[in-house]
């Protein structure tokens, strides 16, 4: 989506059309129907990027989960801006007081722009007045005194976009490790079951380390969005291990999600302020100090993978990425695959550890340890789906007591939910060109 300028002409000629469809649709009306018109607030002659496309599609999902009985939804994608027009089965003052209240829900949820029509064509006025974006005070006043201008706005404007961004990003990156620490069973691995092979962790644990790993995960957003490179997003991945300890006191939970979730977050918001492919900007970045890091997992020999890495050639979380993230996206392609069935979750990661090279397995049990999980998996894919639960509890048992567990596939599994939430996400920003 290649931003362009716009005329006054073109706007007007915009505003023009939106009126006539407004028009169109009220006289299908019913007298107990309204018509909510939904556009953004941006400022200057750039209306349509994929960073606006983007908090377009949040408003809309915010909308959708009000629940309003929709009769019938429009959008247009244009050059003027993306817009929707949403015929409601509902009274029109009570809706106009829930969007004014979804408005407020987000500093930038105030670039949202919802108009309520009733059956008359009549538009409601907000309850209280816009806020400013620059000084908070009335915005129907500086706009008119012209308190702050248009650059101002403009960068105001530009800021909440990459807020909005970030902050939805970072708690779908939040999310995706909640879903992969409840996919339940995991064999070996923590789960609402059980704690797996893993004496020291249990779920609040989990949860405890994903909170605290939120910052990061804006951070790390907004360091793509300007592309500013492999050294702070480093340093920033630092500190969000060093969170992670103190929230789990001294325990490692997600070192390996902190190293990748970082990589594909930076990709996704470089590819949403320069375009192109989220999981190939990420991939190159990993390639940027790869091979210094596994050289230094040689020489220093100070954790797990390093050790595997040494004794058994397998690159792990950093291979994986340097490599385009391969069993992630085939993760995320089983998730899909599997969307239908009961557990969808569960049967990816049995699916991804027949093909794995676990570091983690290789770790606890060796090449022996690896090739018994990878051989249970495959004869668990080619079970019936309705025996394949059953069967992967009782591979769980299996693991706890051999001490297995597949630690690498539980990261994976937590790429793929963020990497098929993304393919969700930002399904829209391309489909339309300049």
């Amino acid at each position: 989506m290649q931003p362009s300028s716009v005329t006054l002409s073109e706007m007007l000629d915009a505003r023009e059309r939106r009126a006539q469809a407004q028009h169109a649709i009220l006289k299908t009306a019913g007298s107990s129907d309204c018509l909510v018109s939904f556009s953004l607030n941006v400022a200057g002659d750039v209306k349509r990027t994929a960073k606006t496309r983007f908090l377009f599609d949040q408003g809309m999902r915010a909308f959708d989960a009000l629940g309003f009985r929709q009769l019938f939804t429009t959008v247009t994608d244009a050059v003027t801006g993306t817009e929707a027009l949403i015929l409601l089965r509902a009274d029109a003052a009570r809706v106009k007081a829930v969007l004014e209240r979804l408005e407020d829900t987000a500093p930038w949820a105030r670039l949202f722009d919802f108009d309520v029509l009733n059956a008359s064509g009549e538009k409601l006025s907000r309850g209280t007045p816009r806020k400013c974006l620059i000084c908070g005070g009335p915005a129907a006043d500086c706009a008119r005194s012209r308190a702050h201008g248009l650059d101002a706005v403009k960068a105001a404007t530009c800021t909440l976009l990459d807020e909005c961004c970030a902050d939805t990003l970072a708690s779908t990156a939040h999310a995706a490790l909640e879903q992969e620490l409840y996919t339940t069973p995991k064999p070996g691995l923590v789960d609402r079951n059980n704690s797996g092979a893993h004496a020291d962790m249990d779920v609040p644990l989990f949860l405890k380390s994903a909170a605290a790993l939120v910052p990061y995960f804006k951070t790390a957003v907004l360091l793509g969005l300007s592309d500013a490179g492999m050294a702070p997003l480093k340093e920033a991945g630092q500190r969000a291990e060093r969170a992670m300890f103190a929230a789990t006191n001294g325990v490692n939970t997600h070192k390996g999600a902190i190293y990748s979730m970082g990589l594909l977050l930076y990709g996704m918001g470089k590819a949403l302020s320069f375009g192109g492919d989220a999981i190939g900007y990420a991939s190159a970045l990993a390639r940027t100090d790869a091979a210094q890091r596994l050289r230094n997992a040689l020489s220093e020999q100070g954790t797990n993978g390093a050790a595997v890495y040494a004794k058994y050639g397998a690159s792990g979380a950093v291979g994986e990425a340097a490599d385009g993230f391969f069993h992630a996206r085939y993760c995320a392609d089983r998730l899909r695959a599997h969307r239908d069935a009961e557990n969808p979750g569960a049967l990816a990661l049995n699916d991804v550890l027949i093909v794995l090279r676990d570091t983690n397995l290789l770790h606890r049990g060796g090449e022996a340890g690896l090739r018994f999980v990878q051989s249970e998996a495959k004869r668990i894919a080619f079970l019936p789906e309705s025996e394949r639960i059953a069967a992967l509890d009782a591979l769980d048992k299996e693991l706890i007591e051999r001490n297995l567990s597949p630690g690498g596939g539980a990261d994976v599994l937590a790429l793929a939910y963020l990497i098929d939430a993304w393919r969700t996400l930002s399904g829209s920003l391309w489909e339309v060109g300049s």
